[in-house]
């Protein structure tokens, strides 16, 4: 076979068209026979042209030439076929001068036995062709081939092939012979289409809130409407459009940005409202559905009204069980208080907001009417100083200044600690003070008290809730103290029981030789220390040891009721010292225990 010429040809681009097709398909199979190679042809050309009728080569040599082009037909519902259109682009004409011929013949599939000497069968009858473009050739040339896709999918056949060619009488005529661009066929199937369905789920905010007359809106929202298309095998792309407006003036209507949201009650168009944009008034808006081909009718109207004024009063709140900046504290943690929470008048405050904090107001309580009042039962969570904050909302979410209020919670409980101790004049023992504390004004007046269940005492609550008396005289060590808070009828509003502690240890004092807790002296350096008794009552003598070893050393006191205790170290280093003060009745005293270091 002689050469053919393929080259680039630059044409006008497709125009656009309303809607692309439903299916655009690209060839499965593409061939060309030549009458000057009979008994061959070439399959799957890549790029260029193709020639169909007479052409003549480099060499003037003349050919004849037709193109078999084959497409799988998609699994189409055959009720809904429209058309099928076999597309094509010129890339010349051997004579401008001359008609376009070109016809197309569905045939039997192209095979490896198939050439211009052998050409499949046809199959169905001959289709013109219609062409677009400037000049003489088409950059859109078209086949209606739609009764032969018809009947390949009555017949389930999976493709179809076409045989483009020039007719017989021309065939042979250079000048009807025409050049097509080997990449541009395509197979473009239309289907019958149906308007899709008047949307009539409309919703305001989500699908929680179905179209309605009391939507109130402050910021931004979404509204969102079905879209329903009966078309199936495929289904239609559908998109939405959504516009509203003012009640008032129902030609004012503004187009919303829109998407489309999926679920299990199928596709959605979703539009915006640009709240913060609007006035405050009555709006409408209503949808519709476009499946790139038809709209549905518009859907009735839904209704919202945007309302971004806030309450400008704050609620009004009282308490009969928790007062407002009372004298006393009243109820208690485990008592609930009733509030009564209202609008302060205005009129279209429909709930409540409150809590414990003001970042933090997430309880609710409605409105027993627009602009009304609610009851609320809170119960604190802490004694003392509490504050309740509140703040009223209207129907569109606003709130409205936030209301303090502030209460005083009763708190029954009394606190024991010691604050010091001293030795009992006596010398029989130590006073232990200890300080008693209370809320201010919650009814207590005094506190009574027992120490290792000895006889009750009692001492009275001063106005700052404290009183501090002192026990004793107590001997060394632990000690339990019982109490209770008591109202001025002596009524017992709180109890309890702790442990106080009496320090009898003895104190002791170097002559400066080895410091307490200090380093000095040296070996076979003597050094003295003064042992003094805390309780002196009955002390006899004192005990000391260290950690060089040996038995405890008892040492009388002296006339002056104090121990003189003579330390001579053999060694250097680190030396721990315990001493205990003895008594005449064989008990002792807490240990007092110090560190030296001998140089």
């Amino acid at each position: 076979m002689a050469g053919l010429v393929l080259g680039a040809v630059a044409l006008p681009p497709l125009s656009a068209a309303a809607a692309e097709p439903h299916f655009v398909l690209t060839p499965s199979f593409l061939a060309y026979t030549d009458s000057a190679d009979p008994d061959s042809a070439v399959f799957y050309p890549s790029g260029g042209e193709l020639p169909v009728g007479s052409w003549r080569d480099d060499e003037s040599a003349p050919h004849t030439s037709r193109v078999y082009v084959g497409f799988e037909v998609p699994s189409v519902y055959a009720g809904r076929l429209s058309t099928a259109t076999l597309v094509a682009r010129e890339s010349r004409a051997n004579d401008c001068a001359k008609p376009r011929t070109v016809t197309a013949q569905p045939t039997a599939p192209f095979t490896g036995d198939n050439s211009w000497s052998r050409p499949p069968a046809t199959t169905g009858k001959v289709v013109t062709a219609t062409g677009d473009g400037e000049g003489c050739t088409s950059w859109r040339t078209t086949w209606n081939l739609t009764d032969a896709v018809a009947r390949a999918l009555s017949r389930g056949e999976p493709t179809i092939t076409a045989e483009l060619r020039v007719p017989k009488k021309h065939e042979a005529a250079v000048a009807f012979g025409r050049w097509l661009e080997a990449n541009e066929f395509r197979f473009e199937v239309e289907l019958k289409n149906t308007a899709p369905l008047k949307p009539t789920t409309l919703y305001n905010g989500s699908s929680e809130t179905p179209c309605g007359p009391d939507y109130y809106a402050r910021s931004e929202f979404s509204v969102g409407a079905d879209m329903t298309d009966r078309d199936r095998d495929p289904g239609d792309s559908l998109t939405p459009e959504m516009e509203f407006w003012p009640v008032a003036d129902p030609t004012a209507t503004t187009a919303m940005s829109t998407g489309i949201s999926s679920g299990a009650d199928g596709l959605s168009g979703v539009g915006y409202v640009p709240v913060s944009s609007l006035a405050d008034g009555e709006y409408a808006w209503h949808a519709r559905t476009y499946d790139q081909r038809a709209w549905s009718p518009w859907s009735d109207p839904c209704r919202f009204v945007v309302d971004r004024t806030a309450p400008d009063k704050v609620p009004t709140v009282a308490s009969p069980e928790y007062p407002e900046n009372p004298a006393a504290p009243t109820g208690g943690t485990s008592v609930t208080g009733t509030f009564l929470l209202t609008a302060s008048g205005v009129p279209d405050v429909v709930g409540f907001r409150y809590g414990d904090s003001q970042w933090s107001m997430y309880n609710q309580a409605p409105a027993d009417q627009p602009g009304g009042a609610a009851t609320i039962r809170w119960q604190p969570r802490n004694a003392g100083e509490q504050t309740l904050y509140v703040t009223s909302v209207d129907r569109a979410g606003n709130s409205s200044p936030v209301r303090a209020y502030t209460f005083k919670v009763r708190d029954l409980s009394v606190t024991a600690w010691s604050t010091g101790q001293e030795v009992d004049p006596s010398g029989a023992g130590i006073r232990v003070r200890v300080r008693f504390g209370t809320q201010p004004g919650n009814g207590i007046g005094t506190v009574t008290y027992r120490v290792d269940g000895s006889a009750e005492q009692s001492v009275a609550v001063n106005a700052q809730g404290v009183a501090e008396p002192l026990l004793g005289p107590l001997s060394g060590g632990e000690h339990t103290l019982a109490y209770a808070g008591r109202s001025a009828s002596g009524e017992v509003l709180f109890q309890a029981e702790t442990t106080v502690f009496a320090d009898d240890a003895p104190t002791v004092t170097s002559d400066g030789v080895y410091p307490v807790n200090g380093s000095g002296g040296g070996p076979a350096v003597p050094g003295v220390f003064t042992v003094t008794p805390t309780i002196t009552a009955g002390a006899t003598a004192v005990s000391w040891h260290t950690t060089q070893g040996g038995d405890p050393v008892v040492v009388p006191l002296d006339a002056d009721g104090k121990a003189r205790v003579t330390f001579t170290p053999t060694t250097s280093g680190w030396t721990y010292f315990w001493f205990t003060v003895k008594y005449a009745d064989g008990s002792s005293s807490r240990s007092l225990s110090f560190s030296v270091t001998v140089n």
